[in-house]
């Protein structure tokens, strides 16, 4: 009878142990499936950023992808500059993007006070569609003589499964390097402030840059930086790194193990 007890005890424990490491297996996986929706949000609205300011500085380049046109001549203000990639622009990168970016601004955009307003229509990274609104306003230049600009969004992802998330953020950028030259290429960009949101799994998230974000125009992704994101309770650490140009983080979970996630293409 005891030993028939002790083997129901022993049983009970291994299923008590093998469910409490589902559950942390679980955990983990909606941590880190979130942690890669909020890097892809950041990503994709920095990086789509810098398209904006590469089409309006370079008038659309030497090619004839994107179409940039606007409602008054160059250099009139304020003024409505439509960015049309059509049914597809090829970055560098491989990246594709399709649709149309459109960006309402009051005066240049290196001019203390300029606003610039941006909206998309049937606006495509790769095959996730980007909607919602941004706007840019420049407060000049900060203590380092920098410029500075305050960044808002509202945006969503949709993709192409169905799922989406959404990212509103307020923030501030600062160019800490390319300010002086006419080209946008050796733009460099600290990024601080917080931002909210849903994953792909409808987790509620607040995230918080706590040592700035550094996106390089020549970089694809975002290359340094730590955002602490706090679901349910619980706070993870997405580190993009050193600085290095790779699509490589590391992500402290709540448990304290760190573990390397991949960052979208």
């Amino acid at each position: 009878m005891k030993k028939s007890l002790f083997l129901l005890l022993l049983l009970a424990g291994l299923a008590t142990f093998q469910a409490c490491n589902k559950d942390d297996d679980n955990t983990n996986e909606t941590e880190i499936a979130a942690t890669e929706d909020i890097a892809t949000s950041e990503d994709f609205a920095e990086q789509t950023d810098m398209d904006i300011d590469q089409a309006v500085e370079e008038r659309g380049g030497s090619n004839d992808c994107p179409a940039v046109t606007t409602t008054a001549p160059w250099g009139t203000w304020p003024n409505t500059i439509t960015i049309d990639y059509g049914d597809g622009c090829t970055r560098p990168d491989g990246r594709v993007l399709k649709g149309k970016i459109i960006v309402v601004q009051t005066d240049e955009i290196r001019t203390a006070g300029a606003v610039r307003n941006v909206s998309h229509d049937n606006f495509f990274v790769d095959d996730v569609q980007i909607t919602g609104t941004r706007t840019w306003t420049n407060n000049g230049t900060d203590a380092a003589g920098l410029f500075s600009y305050s960044k808002s969004a509202d945006i969503a992802l949709l993709y192409p499964d169905g799922t989406s998330t959404n990212w509103t953020t307020v923030r501030t950028s600062t160019l800490v390097e390319g300010g002086n030259t006419t080209t946008w290429i050796d733009n460099v960009w600290n990024i601080t402030g917080t931002s909210t949101g849903t994953s792909r799994q409808g987790v509620a998230y607040t995230a918080t840059i706590t040592s700035p974000l550094v996106k390089k125009a020549a970089c694809r992704w975002i290359s340094e930086g730590t955002l602490q994101i706090t679901r349910n309770g619980n706070a993870s650490t997405l580190d993009f790194g050193d600085g290095d140009c790779d699509r490589f983080g590391s992500l402290t979970l709540p448990n304290g193990d760190t573990i390397s996630i991949r960052l979208r293409r």
